[in-house]
């Protein structure tokens, strides 16, 4: 199983998705404290989050397990919802499966904490100003294998109506030490083009490559030969 320090968990994540030319997001956070969210810095290298924070921690402390906490969506408290509760409910579901995959085929993905456990929460949430609340949680039950993605709907007007971030932060699952965060725009990508945007399909398809993303970084960051490249969508 491979291993990663803590210090340099996230290292990794400045070598992530292409954020050269996007604007940093000046909205409000979702799930990152203020703390965090104040020390956060704009990515820099080809394929960067938009914006990373890194803990100043031991480089003995080691990982080699990941909890994968279920997915929220956030949304402006004044604004109507565009997207029915079922498709926001798709959403995340098929995000969770899909990263919980993603991550497993190289870190044991863990269920509750434990040492050697890095615990990672992903939030979704709309480019804005405004307040936001917790509107929907991911429903893919702890301890279960995860099921098969919905891929037969019609595509759901939850990304191609506005521009969304994804958030992410890394503790540590005993201690609740932060050991990192991210914030990426459009799921890692420039833009994200509503003609794209076709089937639930499509939308599987911006996760997956995002899932993917996530995995390039952790692997960049052991230093690896074979690392599999993101998407030349993030490019």
């Amino acid at each position: 199983m491979v291993r990663f320090a803590s210090a340099l968990m996230l290292c990794l994540l400045v070598v992530g998705c292409a954020a050269t030319d996007r604007p940093a997001d000046t909205g409000r956070s979702a799930i990152l404290p203020p703390e965090i969210l104040s020390s956060m810095r704009p990515g820099e290298e080809e394929f960067s989050p938009d914006q990373i924070y890194l803990a100043d921690l031991p480089e003995e402390k080691r990982y080699d397990k990941i909890m994968l906490d279920p997915i929220l969506y956030f949304a402006p408290l004044e604004q109507m919802r565009t997207v029915s509760s079922g498709d926001r409910q798709i959403l995340l579901n098929n995000f969770y499966i899909i990263l919980n995959r993603e991550l497993s085929k190289d870190y044991a993905v863990v269920r509750s904490p434990q040492a050697g456990a890095a615990r990672v929460q992903f939030a979704i949430r709309p480019v804005t100003r405004d307040a936001l609340a917790l509107d929907t949680v991911s429903m893919v039950a702890p301890g279960s294998e995860p099921g098969e993605v919905v891929r037969d709907l019609l595509a759901s007007p939850i990304i191609v109506r506005n521009e969304f971030v994804v958030e992410a932060e890394w503790t540590d699952s005993l201690t609740g030490a932060v050991l990192g965060a991210t914030v990426d725009r459009n799921f890692g990508r420039q833009t994200i083009e509503p003609a794209d945007i076709k089937s639930w399909a499509d939308v599987n398809q911006i996760l997956q490559d995002y899932a993917a993303l996530t995995r390039f970084r952790l692997c960049r960051f052991r230093e690896a030969e074979d690392c599999t490249p993101p998407s030349d969508s993030l490019r």
